[in-house]
């Protein structure tokens, strides 16, 4: 093997070194809450404005990515299914997630079914309890009308995600749900519960 001359090898040293770093990726930041929200802001106006042609399969299905990337949707079917979510088995626990994500995006495809001019406004980012992150962020309707729809935010694997929405500010969507999945889950069990979000789905106009 021939060797470098000594007088080279610090210059060739540093050129590998300047290709390193030229070369080392760049971790990117990740999109802070504000932004999250805004993003889905976006969807939510573009599924308004196609409402009519898209049907509710065809909102659903344009809603369905962003949602799924911008939710946090296991963390959320966990809390709603309170103390009983322990007791289920992985696989159980896998198909409440599922059945809990598909009936979140059924919920927005039937609520944003139209469009007359709206808009929406992200108002500013508030820290909450135990690291998360409500950004406040309201509708505002063609008459001036305003719908507070505020997101609880929180950082999972370098991402903010949402974990809870807040109507007119003080209804908690996931407050309500808990209070339902638990009282169903106690009586029923998780049969009878994915049996209750599969036909409300079904009414909402999906499959």
């Amino acid at each position: 093997m021939t060797l470098l001359p000594h007088r080279l090898r610090a210059p060739v040293l540093a050129l590998f070194l300047l290709l390193a770093q030229a070369w080392t990726p760049v971790l990117a930041e990740p999109a802070p809450p504000g932004e999250v929200v805004a993003g889905l802001n976006e969807t939510l106006l573009s599924v308004m404005r196609d409402a009519k042609s898209l049907g509710f399969q065809g909102r659903y299905d344009r809603l369905a990515p962003v949602l799924n990337e911008a939710f946090n949707f296991q963390v959320m079917a966990g809390i709603s299914a309170g103390r009983h979510w322990r007791g289920l088995s992985p696989a159980q626990q896998r198909q409440l997630v599922a059945s809990f994500g598909r009936m979140s995006i059924g919920t927005f495809a039937s609520r944003f079914d139209g469009f007359s001019g709206e808009r929406f406004e992200v108002l500013g980012e508030e820290p909450g309890p135990r690291k998360t992150v409500l950004v406040r962020n309201k509708l505002i309707k063609t008459g001036g009308e305003t719908i507070e729809i505020n997101y609880l935010t929180k950082r999972y694997d370098g991402r903010w995600r949402v974990v809870d929405v807040y109507l007119d500010s003080i209804y908690s969507e996931l407050a309500t749900k808990r209070s339902e999945y638990s009282s169903v889950l106690a009586k029923e069990g998780l049969d009878g519960l994915l049996a209750r979000l599969d036909a409300k789905l079904v009414q909402m106009g999906g499959k």
